[in-house]
């Protein structure tokens, strides 16, 4: 049997920054999941604060989080910490040739699928919204039979919001692809891909648009992780271009994630994909070792250290069940409230977020799990990301940045 420094488990952006984290400091790392997480799907920005308790929009993340909650994961890691992790995220891009821009200092407000803009504070170059605020005309770049997404619905309600009421026209690209069935974003992606699909995009729109403008398109620039097509495009048109966040499936998540899988690879990661994890082995406070079964015979693999980033409730790596909530793979404690009507809101979409958004693994500021009164229960297991307690991801709009801060203290502490 193979000995790993730290075995990672979830595959989703917390589990490969930090089994990347980790091996960046000299440990052997084995990654071992089931799926290819949320962020393959997901908008490929990184929202760290975007809306406060009282859901009042964030403008200065690094401010806001002073105010956060004794018990969120922001306020146990430290500024300096999710500082810290933010900067190697950035680098990390910039290395690989795909570099984000932003600052904890200011949010950035990026137009969405919805035509609304959404606060995020890391987003690649093709989502510079300034030049959509200081632009006077704005084209907006539909694509024939793409799968939600219309042009109408983005012009009319960006117009409609404070500092974006300008003039928008609506530009339908057509890409010849005829199988019978709706497009999607990535399908559109693929076709830029290719020469011919470029040449087709880069023809219609520069009879389309004037020099000078922007260009508002869905995130359908390429697969890969670079700015190779989003340059050509501004160098056809002498346009701006700038990328919305779409709905999922969104290819601006699936660059990102081929970039930090390419990074764990020149890491020499290890990585083990669809492989269910059944329960630790815990012996004297400690995991030994893991299980998985999968539909040949069960294994086993050990490790010094051992990294849980298997998302919450709606990632599977917490269980629902009547009156109580429990962790799948170490048996760690959830507390919920005994009343199951307590454990959320009669409106979905309640302003402070949904109780059950903060039902979570408790942790001290390592990332180790801890009981009610604060007591290590695994001295040598690091949980990081939507797994943890504390915090509603969805109402605060958190959710990459927790995963990127805490998988970051996650693979410092292993």
């Amino acid at each position: 049997m193979k000995e790993n420094d730290v075995i990672v488990i979830g595959g989703g952006l917390a589990g490969i920054f930090a089994a990347i984290t980790a091996a960046r400091r000299g440990r052997q790392v084995l990654l071992v999941t089931k799926g290819v997480g949320a962020i393959a799907i997901g908008g490929g920005t990184i929202d760290m604060l975007g809306y406060d308790a009282s859901g009042v929009p964030v403008r200065c993340p690094w401010e806001a989080m002073t105010h956060l909650e004794s018990a969120h994961p922001y306020t146990l890691l430290g500024r300096e910490t999710v500082a810290q992790a933010s900067q190697a995220f950035l680098s990390l891009c910039a290395e690989a040739g795909y570099p984000y821009m932003g600052t904890l200092q200011e949010n950035q407000w990026i137009p969405t699928a919805l035509g609304r803009v959404k606060p995020s504070c890391l987003v690649p170059l093709t989502m510079n919204a300034a030049h959509l605020k200081a632009a006077d005309e704005v084209a907006v770049v539909a694509v024939d039979g793409l799968k939600d997404y219309s042009g109408k619905i983005i012009a009319d309600g960006l117009a409609q919001c404070p500092g974006y009421r300008k003039k928008y026209s609506i530009v339908t690209l057509k890409t010849g692809i005829e199988d019978g069935r709706d497009l999607t974003a990535l399908d559109v992606a693929r076709w830029l891909d290719t020469e011919k699909g470029q040449a087709a995009c880069f023809d219609q729109l520069s009879r389309s648009v004037r020099p000078g403008g922007v260009i508002l398109v869905p995130p359908v620039l390429g697969t890969r992780p670079d700015y190779e097509l989003f340059h050509k495009i501004e160098q056809a048109t002498q346009c701006h271009v700038l990328e919305t966040v779409g709905l999922p499936p969104a290819v601006t998540g699936y660059r990102l994630r081929k970039l930090l899988v390419k990074s764990m690879t020149q890491l020499k990661v290890r990585m083990i994909e669809q492989s269910n994890v059944l329960r630790a082995t815990i012996t004297n406070g400690r995991c030994c070792e893991i299980v998985t079964g999968n539909l040949d015979r069960e294994r086993s693999y050990r490790a010094q250290s051992f990294i849980l980033a298997t998302g919450g409730l709606f990632g599977g790596g917490l269980q629902a069940a009547p009156g109580q909530v429990r962790e799948n793979i170490f048996n760690l404690p959830v507390q919920v409230p005994a009343e199951t009507d307590q454990w959320s809101q009669e409106h979905l979409f309640f302003t402070s977020g949904q109780p059950f958004g903060k039902f979570g693994v408790k942790v001290d500021d390592k990332m180790r799990p801890v009981d009610d009164a604060g007591n290590v229960l695994l001295e040598n297991v690091f949980v990081a990301g939507k797994t943890l307690a504390g915090y509603d991801y969805c109402s605060e709009k958190s959710g990459n940045g927790v995963a990127l801060a805490t998988a970051y203290r996650a693979g410092l502490e292993a």
